[in-house]
């Protein structure tokens, strides 16, 4: 089983007990050196590998570690079903609990005192062993209505044998749910399958990776309960200490003779009732399945408190206690069996050699507007990462709602968008961030492929099924899908990613990208643009020695222009510009309407709604894909048919927006004094960088050819994943690849003329910081900040509002602040205070409101003009026409 690792079932169970010394004692003989014993009718395959955790009812944990099932015995009468678990890995306070539990069986403690328990107890204190009741029922009849104690004493099973009580003891089985909480599991199960196998850590946080199983105590078997008839049966008790979710506490209820577990579904989590009593006869178990490779296991804190006495194991001294009495054969014959359970599993916990810990790794993800992509450094190169569900390594950008409601992604998504096509949308990165009364929205509303909607506090959402969806949900789900895959890929789980967006992304659209990774479980340790991240993938390793290199990224979402200059392992921005009203997914919209053209002529309506041409958009994307590499090709569609399409009608058709994408790269270039002649490459990447078109419109204005040995698609990923690769080095004190950027649009303060005052320019080298000073009286202070490009503020993205209050006249200091990926923090000094952090407030305003903010500014300003000339020509650079 050398993969062991890979095929891990995770299995967390809760034990009813408050503290070491109760675990030990009442559980204590089902454990051994070399592992224990899980009584449960949902068996596990022998072979199957388990990385387990036994905690307490508070939570606290007691053994964690991996193993291997080696014996699986169902109920034939005989004896309790369970698995024998032998331990191929274990922490080290694990080890120290097993140490000090195996010593106390042993005598080298002394055993606990006798303790007297209520005539009435809980649950768990009926739960004591039958032998013991036996035996008190034997000493004292009198006593027949009271518990029995909760004393394990050594000799314990060789009384019960001894007086031919059954061999197991009242321990229970697994104990059914309910069919509601049954369904609820199986949705944890799936979750958990889809999940990478722990190695040598905890489950991630964000992840439900196993069902947290309750072992509670089943009534006394048929036996005991004839001698008990006199006292009344305790009602079902919860778990006391631990969260009373709606499973844990149907879970808990006990039942006098459980059904059987249904069989538990190929690769999904193992449903299991631990026992909290431990004589029971179990299976002898197998020898251990050569080729188990041990995982390392993280260390747990364990609580070193003094155990209680156990039962003897096969290895141990005899306690000074009464001399046992005579046994039978048949009372023989179960403590052979006992013998032979401990002598399996009564061994050194000495694993082999455990493998090579896989190294952490670092995501590279390219979030594009109609596919994302994940990359690993993995054996030594950066990969692209299969994606389940897909032909290779994209996933679609596409989310969906199905008709309970439910929120899909990707392939599901697709699946439901061919079925109702208003149910599903594609695109949402184009609103992350945004308000719905943005500038740059407002220029996209025609171009969008689905409607836009104002969420409650006033950012641009997009209803689908009657459910509004917030673009920030909708990333979060698209960047799970990708963590899981890459976990799976590399073997371990991932929570630290390198995430691209394009260079137009606002301070506010990257804090949206932040919220989005931390609610998919990441940590987003750097927001990289996707441009500087495809001339990363394309100088590693190619010892290039200050190379000035031209990247152009043609996603769906838009266009991305930077020059970057290449050193070895090391990139420095030099400016960056683009288009985000050109991209391929505009492209696509361009034949969709040529492909309604067609069907119009057939007598075929054109859709009505918006979300209606999703069918001809997909086709129409599609054919434009084929064509990149063919002259022709045949359109299917539901709705009709159409005549083939050609290379030459779908240029013919965007002839202007590849047009476009040359006058762009020529304005970039000539804002920063750069001409081609000065270029030692261009890059050309992105979906929609593949089309001939754009390409030869390319070559043909620069007078340089594009290069070929770049993956146009999965470079951002790669490069990302290269500059994640980096991050780790660093950190190790290794020399690792580094890449400095630029400020891609202009941070400033609204003036009382509607202006925008500058603080931070375009093409600012990050990281920087600058200050603002300003005059201020006493009384409230507040400020707009905007993010853009045009000099008349209400043009740019709104940020949000600064509220201070200033006791004394003077001057105001801002402190403006930017990390090296473009994230903005705020600190003030005001007249007779010290320097404080401030924040802003990201509410939207209407108009009026926004007009009223601005004019209360303490900063003069020009009245309100249009810009023109070369103020025009930047706003070109993003789209703003």
């Amino acid at each position: 089983m050398s993969g062991l690792a890979s095929k891990l079932l995770p299995l967390r169970i809760r034990l009813p007990y408050t503290t070491e010394d109760e675990f030990i004692e009442k559980y204590g003989s089902n454990v051994a050196r070399g592992g224990v014993f899980v009584a449960t009718r949902a068996l596990k395959p022998e072979g199957t590998g388990l990385a387990f955790e036994f905690v307490l009812a508070d939570g606290t944990r007691l053994l964690r570690g991996e193993g291997v099932v080696v014996k699986a015995q169902v109920d034939a009468g005989g004896g309790r079903a369970g698995m024998t678990v032998r331990f191929v890995k274990l922490d080290a306070s694990s080890k120290a609990l097993i140490d000090r539990l195996v010593a106390r069986r042993s005598g080298a403690v002394e055993p606990a005192r006798r303790v007297t328990v209520p005539a009435t107890p809980p649950v768990e204190e009926r739960a004591a062993p039958a032998a013991e009741a036996a035996n008190e029922e034997a000493q004292a009849p009198e006593q027949e209505e009271s518990a029995p104690s909760e004393e394990a004493g050594a000799d314990e099973g060789a009384e019960a044998a001894a007086r031919e009580e059954p061999a197991h003891p009242e321990a229970p089985q697994a104990v059914e749910a309910p069919e509601a909480v049954a369904h609820e599991d199986a949705q944890s199960e799936t979750r958990a399958e889809t999940s990478p196998a722990p190695e040598s850590s905890a489950p991630p946080e964000d992840e439900d990776l196993g069902f947290d199983i309750t072992a509670s105590l089943t009534e006394p078997d048929e036996d005991s309960s004839s001698r008990e008839q006199a006292q009344p049966a305790p009602a079902p008790q919860q778990e006391a200490a631990s969260p009373a979710s709606a499973t844990d506490l149907q879970a808990a209820q006990v039942r006098a003779e459980p059904p059987a577990a249904p069989a538990t579904p190929e690769r999904t989590e193992p449903q299991l009732t631990v026992p909290a009593t431990a004589h029971a006869e179990p299976p002898t178990a197998t020898a251990t399945p050569e080729r188990v490779e041990p995982q390392p296991s993280v260390p747990v804190t364990a609580r070193a408190e003094p155990p209680t006495a156990q039962a003897t194991t096969a290895r141990a001294e005899p306690q000074p206690t009464a001399e046992p009495e005579p046994l039978s054969s048949a009372a023989q014959d179960a403590e052979a069996v006992r013998n032979r359970r401990r002598a399996l599993l009564d061994v050194p916990v000495t694993a082999p050699t455990p493998a090579p810990a896989i190294p952490e790794v670092v995501l590279g993800i390219d979030l594009g507007t109609s596919h994302a992509r994940v990359a690993v450094f993995h054996e030594g190169t950066a990969k692209l990462v299969p994606l389940p569900g897909t032909d290779g390594t994209e996933l679609p950008a596409l989310v969906a709602v199905d008709g309970s409601g439910e929120l899909l992604v990707g392939p599901a998504a697709q699946v439901e968008a061919d079925r109702a096509p208003r149910r599903a949308a594609t695109g949402l990165k184009r609103l992350l961030g945004l308000r719905a009364r943005s500038p740059r929205l407002r220029e996209l509303a025609t171009q969008l492929p689905f409607p836009v909607s104002a969420d409650p506090s006033g950012d641009a959402s997009v209803e689908l099924g009657g459910r509004l969806i917030a673009p920030t949900l909708f990333t979060a789900l698209l960047l799970r899908e990708l963590k899981h895959a890459a976990a799976t890929f590399v073997g371990r789980k991932a929570t630290r990613a390198v995430i691209s967006v394009p260079s137009h992304f606002t301070d506010r659209q990257r804090a949206a990208l932040r919220e989005a990774a931390t609610l998919a479980g990441l940590d987003a340790q750097r927001i990289l643009t996707a441009s500087a991240a495809a001339a990363l993938a394309y100088g590693h390793s190619k010892g290039l020695a200050r190379k000035r290199v031209l990247v152009v990224d043609l996603g769906g979402g838009g266009l991305e222009v930077c020059v970057v200059q290449v050193t070895g392992d090391d990139l420095e921005v030099i400016t960056t510009g683009g288009d985000p009203a050109v991209g391929g997914m505009d492209f696509d919209a361009r034949i969709a309407e040529a492909l309604a053209a067609d069907l119009d002529e057939q007598g075929v309506p054109r859709p009505q709604h918006v979300l209606d041409w999703a069918p001809l958009r997909t086709a129409a994307e599609s054919a434009k894909v084929a064509l990149s590499e063919r002259e022709q090709v045949d359109v299917s569609l539901s709705s009709g048919t159409v005549p083939p399409l050609t290379r030459e009608r779908i240029e013919a058709l965007t002839a202007d927006l590849a047009q476009r994408v040359t006058t762009v790269v020529r304005e970039v270039l000539e804002s920063n004094a750069l001409s081609p002649q000065g270029l030692d490459a261009v890059l050309l990447v992105g979906g929609q960088g593949r089309a001939p078109l754009v390409r030869r419109r390319l070559e043909e204005s620069l007078g340089v050819p594009v290069r070929d040995d770049v993956d146009p698609r999965g470079a951002v990923a790669l490069g990302a994943a290269l500059l994640g690769q980096g991050l780790l080095l660093a950190e190790a004190g290794k020399p690792a690849a580094t890449v400095s950027e630029v400020l891609s649009a202009p941070i400033g303060v609204a003036e009382r003329g509607g202006t925008l005052r500058r603080v931070l320019e375009r093409n600012t080298r990050l990281p920087t910081s600058k200050t603002l000073v300003l005059p201020v009286v006493p009384g409230a202070l507040e400020l707009a900040l905007f993010q853009g490009p045009s000099p008349v503020a209400p043009e740019n993205e709104y940020l949000g509002k600064l509220s201070l209050f200033v006791e004394r006249p003077g001057e105001a200091e801002l402190h403006f602040s930017l990390t090296a990926d473009g994230t903005l923090s705020l600190e003030a000094t005001l007249p007779g205070a010290k320097r404080k952090p401030v924040s802003l407030a990201g509410d939207d305003l209407d108009d009026a409101a926004r007009d009223t903010l601005i004019g209360r500014s303490p900063l003069e300003g020009e009245p309100e003009a249009r810009p023109s000339g070369l103020l025009s020509g930047l706003k070109k650079l993003f789209g703003r026409r």
